[in-house]
């Protein structure tokens, strides 16, 4: 039984630690402290609006918030999306956010 543990364990922080339960991108990150943006998508135009949609989580126990395209879109009423990136803000992996950014027209 306890090996079983181990083994499911050492399994979720593996994933934890690979970038698979993190953002498609993943530059350097602090530990202590972390306030970094990134691609996803872009052309050389990047639109007049910017809209952003972030979610949230805390203590690694609960999480919420709706980070996703269309909601970031909504924000700053884009139709066209022509530039994407995303930033990742944390504080001792306790308090983390994720901000979708959507820049267009």
């Amino acid at each position: 039984m306890r090996r079983n543990t181990f083994l499911a364990a050492a399994l979720l922080i593996g994933v934890m630690l690979s970038g698979c339960a993190m953002a498609p991108v993943v530059p350097p990150r602090g530990i202590l402290y972390n306030d970094q943006k990134a691609p996803l998508f872009g052309g050389k135009e990047i639109g007049s609006k910017e809209g952003r949609a972030s979610t949230y989580t805390l203590l690694f126990l609960v999480g919420w918030g709706d980070s996703s395209v269309t909601a970031a879109a909504r924000d700053a009423g884009i139709s066209e999306v022509k530039q994407l990136n995303y930033q990742m803000f944390s504080i001792l992996g306790l308090y983390q956010r994720y901000t979708t950014i959507v820049r267009g027209d």
